[in-house]
């Protein structure tokens, strides 16, 4: 009975607390959903302000360019089951490492949103809020995606009317990045589902990986799935080749830990490559 008695104390406290000086302490944004963080019901965040006794001691902002709503927090003095209050109003505090706190946040709105007795830890002044997506911004940054390597079959100059074999050379699979904050992981995954080439002659092309040229083999038993024939010789236009360029797309997406997770769009490499086309010449004997 005696934890259920502080939850009920906790919430009726913290519902006056916030709803009674939320002028004191919001901070713009939207939001809807509901997301992680240990209980975050106003959205998934896209930013977050720990606000104390004079002024932010921590602040947070996602790069991943979202609109989610912003939530502004705040540590506050907790003693004998009810928080101190100052001047008929709960006042923010600089929290004292390893000393219990009631840590609170309010939406745009001034709806509360988060609130818990923590025990403050300098290591992660969020307390734990918004930690899949704070995770989930540093997995962003960790994901290196690789600029494609356009390859060619006939090798070197291609010819007039014959056909050009066009593959990305590499590994064609799924990349990964993952990223911690405290006990939250959250991973973000690219997968390559198309190439576009663009010829350099007006034309494109719309493929997957391709399938390698294997010079060991009979031509007329392969298959490339990707070819182009190139009408006209390079003669003439600037360099004397055509500007060939593919560019793989990425779906992206993300999990965490907490069960949370989403689709993030599209990402796209590309490379570029100068293609000299030769006009065969007929011998005639």
């Amino acid at each position: 009975m005696r934890k259920v008695t502080v939850s009920v104390v906790v919430g009726f406290v913290l519902t006056w607390l916030f709803f009674g000086s939320a002028s004191s302490v919001l901070a713009g944004g939207d939001g809807g959903g509901t997301g992680p963080g240990g209980g975050i019901v106003g959205g998934s965040p896209e930013a977050v302000v720990v606000m104390g006794r004079s002024g932010p001691i921590a602040s947070w902002s996602s790069s991943g360019g979202g609109r989610g709503p912003t939530l502004t927090c705040a540590y506050y003095e907790w003693g004998g089951g009810l928080p101190v209050l100052v001047g008929g109003i709960g006042a923010p505090t600089d929290p004292v490492p390893g000393r219990e706190y009631l840590f609170g946040c309010v939406d745009a709105s001034g709806q509360m949103v988060h609130s818990r007795l923590v025990v403050y830890d300098p290591g992660d002044p969020f307390a734990g809020v918004a930690a899949a997506e704070r995770a989930l911004d540093e997995a962003r940054r960790r994901l290196d995606l690789p600029l494609p390597e356009p390859a060619l079959n006939p090798p070197g100059a291609q010819l007039v009317g014959v056909a050009t074999w066009l593959w990305v050379d590499g590994p064609w699979q799924a990349l990964e990045a993952t990223a911690s904050v405290g006990a939250v992981s959250s991973t973000v995954t690219a997968r390559p589902v198309e190439a576009v080439w663009s010829m350099g002659d007006g034309t494109t092309l719309t493929c997957g990986a391709g399938t390698p040229y294997d010079p060991t083999r009979d031509a007329r038993d392969q298959d490339s799935g990707c070819t182009h024939v190139f009408s006209r010789s390079s003669s003439g236009r600037p360099g004397g080749s055509y500007p060939v360029t593919v560019t793989v797309t990425y779906e992206v997406g993300w999990s965490a830990s907490t069960g949370v997770g989403g689709t993030l769009g599209t990402l796209t490499r590309s490379t570029s490559a100068a293609v000299v086309v030769q006009q065969a010449q007929a011998v005639i004997r």
